[in-house]
């Protein structure tokens, strides 16, 4: 016995033969991110992937996207998102993102879209391990394909605290210099440099930060030898900045006495409305 198709119904049938989705193709291409590499400036050379960068230095970074579905009338669709993160775990540049929406003609087949990145190292990034990531998807596969490389940055390693605190206070000879160690001795007619780091400030959820500090100089009959005004510094920067650094330099003349100095320094932290105070001493031969 034989069945015919009433003309309706042969036209359903037809109606889902074209819409019908069409098989995988086993032997399709992988949609990923291909070639994902450090360059030197944006048009520029490939470098390796373990070197070191310092803060406030710029990374740059290419990569393509292959494997994409071609539909059937001729046009691919796929797009990406590139995140940073940090030792610290925040961001340290701008998220980015792109797009192809193209017809691909026959002989176009094969092209694999290629994309640039450019993100700038904080001034005062920690050093560690950072880390690009990119995230592409292909809109008419609905698949997605991630891919990371990491970044090796090498700059000064402070140690943080909860609560307001001077570390690391260095005498040198010169800016810079070789440290001198504990109340150090110092010739007269020499300049004196001195640096440190401030942290355990209060940062607000924008990363905003109030910070002053004053210094003065104390002589051995507990006299003001010199007084400094207070100089704040404060900001909202997209990375946290858990650290400032801080320094000054004393020309001591001739004439000065010898016998031992002591520095005070008192820093405020004027959001957190907390305040700390250090005391330094070196020697005057």
């Amino acid at each position: 016995m034989s069945w015919r198709a009433s003309g309706l119904l042969a036209g359903l049938l037809a109606a889902n033969a074209v819409y019908a989705q069409a098989p995988e193709d086993p032997d399709a291409p992988e949609f990923a991110i291909v070639r994902m590499e450090l360059r030197d400036s944006p048009n520029g050379y490939r470098i390796p992937d373990d070197s070191v960068f310092y803060p406030g230095e710029q990374v740059h970074v290419a990569f393509n996207l292959s494997g994409y579905r071609i539909s059937e009338d001729y046009r691919m669709k796929v797009g990406y998102t590139i995140e940073t993160s940090s030792p610290l775990g925040k961001p340290f540049a701008v998220a980015e993102g792109g797009e192809w929406d193209e017809e691909i003609a026959p002989q176009d087949e094969g092209w694999e879209p290629a994309a640039k990145y450019t993100a700038t190292l904080p001034p005062h990034a920690p050093p560690g391990v950072y880390t690009i990531r990119i995230e592409a998807t292909d809109e008419l596969a609905n698949v997605s394909a991630e891919q990371s490389l990491e970044v090796r940055v090498e700059g000064d390693a402070v140690e943080t605290s909860e609560d307001l605190t001077i570390r690391n206070f260095e005498f040198t000879l010169t800016e810079g210099g070789t440290p001198l160690g504990d109340e150090p001795t110092i010739p007269r007619g020499q300049t004196l440099w001195a640096s440190f780091y401030i942290s355990g400030y209060l940062m607000t959820a924008d990363n905003s930060y109030d910070v002053e500090s004053s210094m003065k100089i104390i002589d051995q009959e507990g006299e003001t030898m010199i007084e400094f005004p207070a100089r704040g510094e404060k900001g909202s920067p997209f990375f946290p900045r858990v650290w400032l650094p801080g320094g000054f330099r004393l020309d001591l003349e001739r004439s000065t006495r010898p016998g031992k100095y002591t520095i005070l320094l008192e820093v405020n932290d004027k959001l957190g409305g907390t305040s700390f105070q250090a005391e330094e001493s070196f020697r005057v031969k």
